[in-house]
């Protein structure tokens, strides 16, 4: 045993599902006193299996390790000598992939930190997640933390953002550079996911179309996955903003690609447009896609000028 203890957060999937894990990792890591150590070290955004989140993030007012110390004390007991290796390594150690294509939450509990708990008496838990799990820390905001109770989930979420976690400054001055470039009058942010989770284009162009009416010198700021999405844009309208961006030839997923030619610049650049649809004056985005509810929490945007069209989901 040690005399401390350890939270290893993972990455896993792409920045959406992992920013939002991390932002759950930061508050179980304070609410249990442990030291955190964040693990970006997969396959999905760094080129040699270096640790790229340091090269995206500083993380702020929360203990962090410089390193993971060698113990057996380790939780899930999966994770025991393998603490190096990616999600999708030591899932693919025990399960068989045709169960792992479905992303069957039964199976990745299994491989994580259980957020209900914090009673964990193992030196070292291990914590990824696809999705949001603040709502499974509630019954431990006591103490200090007890001021939590008042808090809606995204509150407290946007409360991480703004006092853990900020980029490095070189990605934020590309964000500065294109914000005092380009966003001078209104600016509508798109989202559009269309590649290995489609969403219909159509209601996209209805609320574009409704804010132009009131703004019509309005620029769009579009990020999406797919040219034939950024094609469609610009067709429809005139003055629309795409960053410069790797796409896929084969249409497939953008940010979990083996095709990609330099995947820690493809994190850059999703951090760029997801950081970039925050700073405008409207969000229209899809809840299914983890990429606009990031940009949504970062975002001071308000509620009337976000727009959610998940209920236009492509079934």
């Amino acid at each position: 045993m040690v005399s401390e203890k350890f939270l290893l957060a993972k990455g896993k999937a792409g920045m959406g599902n992992r920013f939002l894990a991390l932002l759950d990792s930061i508050l179980y890591a304070q609410l249990t006193n442990r030291k955190i150590f964040v693990d970006w070290s997969d396959e999905v955004y760094s080129n040699n299996r270096s640790n790229v989140f340091p090269e995206f993030f500083n993380l702020h007012n929360v203990t962090q390790a410089s390193e993971i110390p060698s113990t057996e004390s380790v939780y899930p007991s999966f994770w025991k000598n393998s603490l190096d290796k990616s999600v999708n390594e030591v899932l693919l150690s025990y399960e068989s992939p045709n169960d792992l294509r479905y992303n069957n939450p039964k199976i990745w509990a299994k491989y994580t930190t259980n957020m209900s708990r914090i009673d964990y008496s193992e030196d070292i838990l291990i914590r990824w997640s696809y999705v949001i799990e603040t709502y499974k820390l509630r019954r431990h905001f006591l103490g200090d933390f007890a001021y939590l109770q008042n808090l809606s989930n995204e509150t407290i979420l946007k409360k991480i953002i703004r006092e853990n976690l900020s980029l490095q400054p070189n990605i934020e001055a590309i964000i500065k550079k294109t914000v005092d470039s380009s966003f001078e009058d209104i600016v509508i942010g798109v989202h559009v996911r269309y590649t290995d989770r489609k969403t219909s284009k159509n209601p996209y162009f209805k609320f574009v179309d409704k804010i132009l009416e009131k703004h019509p010198k309005s620029l769009i700021f579009l990020a999406t996955d797919n040219p034939a999405v950024e094609d469609s844009f610009r067709e429809k309208y005139t003055n629309v903003l795409v960053t410069d961006k790797w796409y896929p030839a084969s249409g497939s997923s953008l940010h979990q690609n083996p095709e990609c030619p330099d995947r820690f610049e493809n994190g850059v650049q999703a951090l760029i447009d997801i950081y970039l649809l925050s700073k405008c004056n409207y969000l229209i985005y899809n809840k299914a896609s983890t990429f606009g509810v990031v940009a949504k929490l970062i975002s001071d945007i308000p509620e009337t000028n976000t727009i959610d069209t998940s209920e236009y989901t492509l079934k």
